[in-house]
């Protein structure tokens, strides 16, 4: 059990690869095109330049960066044909420095029942009936461990949706999977099967982004994620306040010491996937006496996880930050061809 969380770890901690045709990874080329030999920016540099205060989940941002006075952020809005706010509005989205205060960044979708709730998973585009089956199944107690297991059942909605029914088989879409989870009660009537089907066309994803798809994966699971924290309610004091700011009593800053959850709708996608990705290393809650107890649990966590053993936690990063390295000449060829070769072992039949 503790094998497959840190495979789950590493998946979710690792850099999020950059799609091809993304801005960022149109800025680093054209950064390296201007400047040959000099350090390519990170995407923490980028950061640095979006907010006034990087350190802050709730920092406001900078409306005209310094970078975009260079000549190589000018070449890149000219090439991508887009005017200056739209391109650095995807700039914003793809670094994860997004919010989802309701009625300012999102416009809740109905079915959620509660605000906050519904501006999280609509900002990562779940369904209200997905979000609620995966709720009645796992528990407010341990949802937030299976975002991943959700998204897997909204990608595969979309991708039954987006093809026609007579070439579901041929591309390997099995809508099977969706209506039997959204069948069961609880985990235990989930086969390993549907698992790992749902896990890997997630995998999937994580490894090779779409261009131009709205928020990438890595922060959707997050935001999914603090869809079911949020709906667990809090004691002692939200930390949010009805306006969707956050109360300084009672949220968490994610500074150093500071264990208490953030205010999660007013945090950017990348706080809320630290806050996610701490979550995840604390003890999972003690499993019920329902459903087999120790036996439901270790069902819960292997929901999670890839479940291809064969591979050590190095390669899955590796292949998750592949690209990355590519796009800023970090690697050498036979390095990325091996990280490439594993990304596609690992998710081989799963269709674009």
């Amino acid at each position: 059990m503790m094998r497959r969380l840190t495979w789950l770890l590493a998946v979710v901690t690792a850099a999020p690869p950059t799609a091809a045709g993304s801005v960022l990874g149109r800025l680093q080329a054209a950064h390296a095109a201007q400047l040959p030999g000099a350090a390519t920016p990170t995407s923490a540099h980028y950061v640095a330049q979006l907010l006034p205060d990087p350190a802050s989940p709730y920092s406001d941002p900078i409306a005209m960066p310094a970078f975009t006075n260079e000549v190589y952020w000018a070449q890149v809005v000219s090439d991508m044909g887009s005017p200056e706010p739209v391109v650095l509005s995807r700039l914003r989205t793809e670094l994860g420095l997004g919010r989802a205060r309701p009625g300012v960044d999102v416009t809740p979708a109905p079915g959620f029942r509660d605000p906050f709730v519904s501006a999280h998973a609509t900002r990562a585009g779940l369904d209200a009936d997905i979000f609620w089956r995966m709720l009645d199944i796992h528990g407010h107690a341990h949802a937030i461990r299976f975002a991943t297991q959700a998204l897997g059942m909204q990608l595969l909605r979309e991708q039954a949706l987006a093809v026609e029914p007579a070439r579901h088989a041929a591309l390997g879409i099995d809508t099977g999977v969706f209506h039997r989870v959204m069948g069961a009660r609880h985990a235990d009537e989930m086969s390993d099967h549907d698992l790992r089907y749902l896990d890997t066309l997630v995998q999937h994803r994580l490894l090779h982004p779409l261009r131009g798809t709205g928020l990438p994966t890595v922060w959707r699971i997050a935001r999914i994620a603090a869809a079911f924290r949020d709906a667990r309610g809090y004691l002692g004091g939200s930390p949010c306040r009805p306006d969707a700011t956050p109360d300084p009593r009672f949220a968490g800053t994610l500074g150093p010491g500071d264990t208490r959850t953030p205010c999660l709708v007013a945090a950017h996608d990348r706080a809320v996937h630290s806050w996610y990705v701490d979550a995840l290393r604390e003890p999972a809650p003690a499993a019920t006496p329902a459903h087999g107890a120790m036996a439901r649990l270790g069902a819960l966590v292997a929901a999670l996880l890839p479940l291809l053993d064969m591979f050590a936690i190095a390669e899955v990063i590796d292949a998750a930050v592949a690209d990355d390295l590519v796009s800023v000449e970090a690697a050498s060829r036979a390095d990325a061809e091996a990280a490439s070769e594993r990304a596609a072992r690992l998710t081989c039949r799963i269709p674009e």
